[in-house]
């Protein structure tokens, strides 16, 4: 198993072979090279025996918070300091609305000792900042960099002291550090001007870190550091970006599904003013111009004729989606589960859910901007996984990795949908043949009937209930078509993992405390891709699982979280956990007073890797409309490195979470996507938004993930509450009561 490198341990690492001549010092460029940190991914044990196998790699997966993946090999830069002694962090994950570079500036200055107000953080590029390879995604850009930054600046900080030390001719002890300057005695000199002066730099060790009982900013509410230049429309886009001489090209998809070319004709479209070429190779085609709006109306004027080998309907999708058809992983099987279940047939609690699919709908359509020069490439683009965009731009062209930069810029919202689907390198090839710079955008209509959706899911939970009312065995059997381990471990990893449980299984597993307990995923193929949407498995799974406790609580006449109280009893840290995230819920949310008349409520619990998510929901449904009223939150996140970001994710999940509860669905029609725009994928508004608290709790020493656990409880929460408001359990999405 790989294990994490302090920088001091990485420099270790990269020293020259023995053979060579040893180096006491390094250059400015090379200390910030080799401050990089390499945190090798989780490797899971392989050993004979498929089932155990893929069961223990389900496991671990459900528990991990991903570490970073940083390479320090390429000419890489963590920090730089600039004249004005702004300290410049290029961090490795992007920032996409989640607030992470607030964050980052907050434990960057903790270990710098500067001002918080002296750091700047910005996306690194991919020739010239440290990458995380697994790109920014799974909750983990907080947790995952939590000791990294600070170690490099507690290092770079040590690096000043040390350089300062030897200008002034004392020992580095003499030396202390404060507010962006470094002082001996009476002497002070700031960062900037010991970095000026020094032209080669000793590497001492990694030092300690500070205790948390020394944080001055973390931990304190802070505002995010890009919201005033965010306010005043200073930060670029992808979409706002441009490059001298740059034309737009708009890439012609068929609307349907494995739709094919059968006829074309694009006369018409090459005569329009302001069109510079159409391309045709094969399936693909692409209308260049000088403006957006020419090749987007020149695209509409292609008259092409579609080969549809098959008109999917939506009862096709969701007998595909069924469990019992595809390939069987089991993830859980604790004590005897499924034969006491298929023993006792008569006397088993059974219910099914069902989640449709799902279209990301950002703000931002997906896009790149790629300017081919010879063998080397510059590619413009808001996307999630800045080193999977450089490899697939090389592949594409044919060129080493080392020729193609990656600039990111801001995202108009992510949430997986740019991780994949992503065409920098059709721009790139676009921009190689027309020998300009090139802007390639999704029409709103691509983003619908030409993108990567949430997948959708089908759940049968199974109950045996003893004659004095306890639960002896649950089980959870799960269908998903997700194919993210497909395409990034190909047919090697399916065969060994099965399915994925890495997003669509993930939350799969019954965290309660029943001695006899299982989970099995079935996975099948959908003629078009599906992945990753916030927070994809753990939303989908948590519906089914909590939407079946709060059933099971129903049955046996106890109340939601008496019930969860008992099902979570014990002694171990994540027991004691649960019950003080469960406890602070129900003082918070009044949740023993009496309801108020007219409403119904409910309440569920979740747990995304380590991160302890528990809501409760105050509905009113007036003629079959549901209307949230209120949501008391409740999140367990370890340390909360900045509740204020902290308390927008959770806002921010409230609502995504309501809008996939009660609107969002994508149905299949005729071989298409139904939706095409907006006006048929409604959304949830403004008008939507209910009264929203948020309690945040810190339950252990290190922090975990925010960005999609508290989406997890919303949508049970919201059906326990339809259903004590109506007596009717709604247990599909979206939420109908008719």
């Amino acid at each position: 198993m790989a294990s994490k490198k302090t920088p001091q341990d990485q420099l270790n690492s990269e020293q020259p072979h023995p053979e060579q001549p040893q180096k006491k010092s390094l250059t400015r460029r090379r200390f910030l090279q080799v401050g990089g940190i390499v945190l090798g991914g989780a490797m899971i044990a392989i050993y004979p025996g498929r089932v155990p196998m893929r069961r223990a790699a389900a496991q671990t997966v459900e528990n991990l918070d991903f570490p970073a993946s940083i390479s320090s090999y390429r000419p890489d830069f963590w920090f730089e300091v600039l004249p004005d002694n702004t300290i410049v962090l290029k961090s490795p994950k992007v920032e996409m609305g989640q607030g992470i570079f607030t964050g980052y500036a907050m434990l960057a200055a903790e270990e710098l000792e500067v001002p918080l107000s002296q750091i700047k953080v910005e996306h690194a590029a991919t020739s010239t900042g440290v990458i995380d390879s697994l790109g920014t995604g799974g909750s983990t850009s907080t947790s995952s960099m939590f000791t990294p930054i600070r170690e490099v600046a507690a290092t770079m900080r040590e690096m000043l002291k040390t350089a300062a030390a030897k200008e002034w001719g004392v020992d580095v002890s003499a030396v202390t550090a404060s507010n962006g300057s470094i002082t001996s005695g009476s002497r002070t000199i700031t960062y900037a001007d010991i970095a000026q002066k020094t032209k080669q730099w000793d590497i001492p060790k990694t030092p300690a870190l500070k205790p948390a009982s020394a944080f001055k900013y973390v931990g304190k509410d802070t505002k995010r550091v890009d919201l005033k230049p965010k306010v005043m429309g200073k930060p670029l886009f992808g979409i706002d970006q441009t490059m001298p001489s740059m034309l737009h090209a708009v890439i012609v998809e068929s609307p349907y599904i494995d739709g094919t070319i059968k006829t074309i004709k694009t006369q018409e479209a090459e005569k329009m003013q302001g069109v510079e070429r159409v391309i045709r190779d094969g399936e693909f085609v692409a209308v260049v111009a000088k403006s957006r709006y020419a090749a987007e109306t020149a695209a509409r004027a292609i008259e092409i004729e579609w080969n549809v080998p098959k008109k999917w309907q939506q009862t096709d999708i969701e007998s595909i989606v069924t469990v019992g058809k595809g390939t069987e992983v089991e993830v859980q099987n604790e004590g005897s589960a499924k034969s006491i279940i298929e023993k006792n047939s008569d006397g088993v609690f059974k219910q099914e859910y069902r989640t449709p699919l799902g279209a990301h709908a950002q703000m931002e359509p997906n896009g790149s901007i790629a300017h081919v020069e010879k063998d080397k490439a510059t590619i413009v683009i808001g996307t999630q996984a800045p080193s999977l965009i450089r490899d697939q731009v090389a592949k594409a062209l044919g060129i080493d990795t080392e020729k193609v930069e990656v600039r990111t810029a801001y995202l108009g919202g992510g949430f997986g949908r740019r991780y994949a689907k992503m065409n920098a390198a059709d721009a790139a090839k676009i921009s190689k043949i027309v020998g300009k710079p090139v802007s390639v955008f999704n029409t709103r209509e691509q983003e619908f009937q030409n993108s990567m959706y949430r997948p959708n899911t089908h759940h049968v939970l199974q109950a045996k209930i003893t004659s004095d009312g306890s639960i002896e065995a649950i089980t959870h059997d799960q269908a998903t078509p997700d194919m993210i381990i497909e395409g990034m471990a190909g047919e090697l990893g399916m065969t060994v993992f099965g399915a994925d449980f890495i997003s669509a299984g993930h939350g799969a597993s019954i965290i309660y405390n029943t001695t006899n307990r299982a989970a099995t995923l079935w996975h099948n193929k959908l003629p078009f891709t599906t992945g990753i949407w916030r927070g994809v498995g753990i939303f989908a799974n948590t519906f089914a699982i909590e939407s079946f406790i709060n059933e099971l609580a129903h049955k046996l006449g106890k109340d939601p979280i008496a019930l969860r109280l008992e099902l979570v009893a014990g002694n171990e840290k994540i027991n004691k956990r649960y019950i003080k995230t469960l406890e602070t819920l129900a003082e918070k949310s009044a949740w023993k007073l009496p309801k108020t008349h007219g409403t119904g409520r409910g309440m569920a619990l979740a747990n995304d890797r380590k991160t302890i998510a528990a809501a409760a929901v105050e509905v009113i449904v007036t003629d079959g409309v549901i209307r949230v009223h209120k949501v008391t939150h409740v999140l367990d996140v370890g340390i909360a490195v900045n509740p204020e970001g902290i308390r927008m994710q959770m806002e921010g999940c409230v609502m995504m979470g309501i809008s996939a509860s009660l609107y969002e669905g994508l149905q299949v029609k005729d071989g298409q996507i139904g939706a095409s725009n907006f006006h048929e994928y409604p959304v949830a508004t403004l008008r939507d938004a209910p009264e929203i608290q948020t309690f945040i709790l810190e339950g252990d020493d290190v922090p975990y993930g925010v960005g999609e656990p508290p989406i997890a409880p919303i949508a049970p929460a919201i059906a326990a509450a339809v259903f004590d408001a109506t007596g009717v359990m709604p247990r599909s999405l979206p939420l109908k009561v008719a």
